[in-house]
């Protein structure tokens, strides 16, 4: 497999809160549209729940409406990197990636306590334009027999025990289930669920072009984690990821801080931003002042305390929260729809307990277990004794290994449990140890 490839062949818990209403007026229903499923949103999250659903259920075909505020292919803020977890769901979708990528085989990680790098030969990362991979993903769940209606903003939104309900710019619609995949800053979660804001962070992205840049040449370029900047208070990192745009070689450069927007200081945060970002790459032309094209982004991290159900609506994807060490959301939004179309399946089929045990999944299953480490992980890094972390993470070549596997979820290593893990570390190592 090249490095580079552009590929064309085929591709509840409602007893933890109360029900929330916003402060408009209660929805007045008069022409109503009706659905058995609705998805607020048509990123990753929304597309994923009715691909899956449908696959499961393909006599649904024509029940299942989302709704898309914009109209595909639409701009979406993201450094769109897909990790070897997403090309599992995607393969097991049977959808190909037929969009321009780039295959990453090469990995660097700065730090204040050394830099690491990575490269084994596999693939650890392959960057898509997310445009592109949306409309693609769009594209087949409308073949699949979901309906997108798009130019359609949620204004409202109620739940009650025999429907949810959403108003909207294309009229009202009602549905046996709501999934809110609307993003980190959903409209469902604000208005049914908490407009809470201590687990969203920021970020800021550029597109640098490569001028004298083949698009081969990006088969030797590394995608780039900077850690650097935890030593002047930023929780989180710079990064810098080969990309194409419009077929011509790119950088995507941009840095994340886990740090919540409203417990930064007003006017300073995106200054400190931008000079940190500007120290990481100091050989690219990256303007540290507001007029240099830079894209703002929140990015809500999973919070295990909070709520993910209410009556007969779901969160899910940014709108649930993504990776709070490195900010990454779209394997995790393949992962809650496919969660999400089991519990729209289950529910639809009259089966007890089917939206409790997707609020369950998403606090005590495999996906949550791997979210909790990732937060631990968080606070461990981005905390106070971060140089020391930093230090034990580069000692052995043999838990980056491990380590970067499980993140990308190689093979699904992330479900496995602690003991497997162990097990897996000892033979790696004791292996290494023989061929030394």
């Amino acid at each position: 497999m090249p490095f580079l490839h552009v590929q064309t062949e085929s591709l509840f818990n409602a007893a933890r809160v109360p029900a929330r209403f916003s402060n408009a007026k209660r929805l007045t229903m008069g022409d109503v549209r009706s659905s058995r499923v609705l998805i607020a949103g048509t990123g990753p999250a929304g597309l994923a729940t009715a691909l899956y659903l449908l696959r499961r259920r393909p006599d649904l075909k024509g029940q299942v409406i989302a709704l898309e505020r914009r109209r595909h292919p639409r701009p979406k803020v993201c450094a769109g990197g897909l990790i070897p977890k997403t090309m599992l769901a995607l393969e097991e979708l049977d959808l190909p990636l037929d969009v321009p990528a780039v295959s990453v085989r090469r990995g660097m990680a700065i730090s204040e306590a050394g830099t690491v790098e990575y490269r084994d030969g596999s693939v650890l990362c392959t960057i898509v334009r997310r445009d592109e991979f949306d409309a693609r993903l769009a594209h087949a769940a409308r073949a699949a027999g979901l309906e997108i209606i798009e130019d359609c903003r949620v204004e409202d939104v109620e739940a009650s025990g025999s429907s949810a309900r959403v108003h909207s710019t294309s009229g009202d619609f009602e549905a046996e289930l709501l999934v809110g995949a609307d993003g980190s800053g959903s409209r469902v979660r604000d208005t049914l669920f908490s407009r809470r804001q201590e687990s969203v962070g920021r970020a800021l992205m550029l597109d640098v072009p490569l001028p004298s840049a083949r698009t081969a040449d990006l088969a030797e370029t590394p995608y780039c984690f900077d850690f650097s900047c935890v030593g002047v208070g930023i929780r989180g990192y710079s990064w810098s990821f080969p990309c194409l745009i419009g077929g011509r070689p790119h950088l995507n450069v941009g840095i994340y801080d886990q740090c919540p927007r409203d417990a930064v200081e007003v006017g300073k945060p995106k200054a400190q931003l931008l000079d940190a970002l500007a120290a990481s790459f100091p050989d690219l032309p990256i303007p540290t002042d507001h007029r240099g094209g830079y894209k703002a982004f929140p990015i809500r991290w999973y919070a295990p305390q909070q709520c993910f159900v209410l009556d007969r609506v779901l969160l899910a994807g940014d709108a649930a929260g993504v990776d709070p060490l490195m900010g990454e959301g779209i394997s995790y939004a393949f992962e809650h729809g496919k969660l999400a179309a089991q519990a729209a399946d289950d529910f639809l089929a009259g089966k007890a307990g089917a939206i409790a045990a997707y609020d369950d999944a998403l606090h005590r299953g495999a996906v949550a277990r791997k979210l909790r480490r990732l937060g631990f992980a968080a606070r461990r890094f981005y905390g106070p004794r971060h140089r020391m972390y930093f230090r034990l993470a580069g000692l052995s070549r043999s838990v980056q290994r491990i380590g970067i596997d499980w993140y990308n979820g190689v093979d699904h290593l992330d479900e496995a449990s602690l003991p497997v893990l162990a097990v897996r570390l000892i033979k790696t190592v004791l292996f290494n140890a023989s061929m030394g």
